[in-house]
């Protein structure tokens, strides 16, 4: 009997708390909302980075722009403020909770900045806090991915956004099934100090 209790004990907080953690930077901060953040791939030492750009053309000024991973960028990565809704008390983010992105600078090319997926793809005429704008990050092995918060398919809860395998190292976010997962890593600094 006892041992059956110390195992409920030991087990309970696990199940409580699950997907309820609260994300990290990868300088050892909580994520904060409304701060900015750079977005790496994995680690910083792949030099796969979040832009904003029109993935289809080398200037970077070309519009209309989306959120692109850069492999070794010629241009500065573009930093992401997470976004809560009015409605959610917190004032870190958690794994699991329900937020809008959406990139720290205007845009020259007049979109809202806020990240949404439409036909699979993650586009920036996004609006803060409605459903197909809604993201989640979720905890892998080492790192962390985002999912959309409505589901692109019916009988799957949530879609893991991933990378479209584009060529010249400049990778749209997709939301696709199947299409495995994008694992990042949020900096506050870029370069990232160490």
């Amino acid at each position: 009997m006892i041992t059956f209790l110390v195992v409920v004990i030991i087990t309970s907080p696990g199940v409580v708390g699950e997907g309820n953690d609260v994300v990290f930077s990868a300088d050892a901060g909580p994520v904060l909302p409304n701060v900015p953040y750079y977005i790496s791939f994995m680690s910083s030492d792949y030099n796969m980075w979040i832009c904003r750009m029109n993935a289809r053309s080398t200037d970077p000024r070309t519009c209309p722009h989306q959120p692109v991973m850069f492999t070794r960028p010629t241009i500065r990565p573009t930093p992401v403020m997470f976004i809560l809704p009015s409605s959610t008390p917190d004032t870190v983010i958690r794994e699991s909770t329900k937020f809008s992105i959406k990139f720290a600078n205007p845009s020259q090319c007049g979109e809202s900045g806020v990240w949404r997926v439409a036909n699979g793809e993650v586009v920036l005429n996004g609006v803060e806090s409605r459903e197909d704008s809604l993201f989640s990050i979720h905890m892998t092995d080492s790192y962390y991915k985002f999912t959309i918060g409505v589901s692109v398919y019916p009988d799957v809860y949530a879609t893991s956004i991933s990378l479209s395998n584009d060529r010249y190292g400049k990778d749209r976010l997709i939301a696709k099934q199947p299409s495995g997962e994008m694992e990042v890593l949020f900096y506050q600094n870029y370069p990232p100090e160490y």
